[in-house]
């Protein structure tokens, strides 16, 4: 994916998280959004690059309680709507952050949240999907 790339390109730190990262870690479904999670200095450069690959459709910055701020950017590809949610560091998420590791999603390099690290934010948000995607993971382990 282009985004990868440029983010690579450029040298901006983040760490894919969400859906995506099941599949890095071996357990896929289905998603239209991207995850990243990137410190706040990073995110102003994140989206710039967004918005150069078309993500141009943006939402006010959204705060949830366990002190995530996300930055949500949508485009249109092909009729359907592709989204990318930034999630900027809070506290309680370092180590998640420095445990980040390299792996590849196809044909590309990234960084990502480690498997225990996106258990661990899949668990703090608990939604039926994050609960679902947890046993997906502990299911691959089997």
């Amino acid at each position: 994916m282009a985004l990868f790339a440029a983010l690579e390109e450029e040298g901006v730190a983040y760490a894919l998280c969400g859906a995506l990262a099941l599949a890095v870690h071996g357990a896929p479904r289905a998603t239209t959004d991207i995850d990243l999670l990137a410190e706040a200095p990073s995110v102003p450069r994140i989206i710039a690059i967004a918005k150069r690959l078309g993500f141009v459709f943006g939402a006010a910055p959204m705060g949830f309680r366990d002190g995530i701020t996300v930055h949500r950017w949508s485009k249109i590809v092909e009729g359907e709507v592709l989204t990318l949610d930034v999630l900027e560091l809070a506290p309680g998420y370092e180590p998640i952050w420095h445990g980040r590791i390299r792996a590849s999603l196809g044909a590309h390099d990234l960084s990502v949240v480690s498997r225990e690290g996106l258990i661990q934010m899949k668990l703090w948000a608990a939604r039926p999907q994050d609960i679902a995607d947890v046993e997906r993971l502990r299911e691959a382990d089997r």
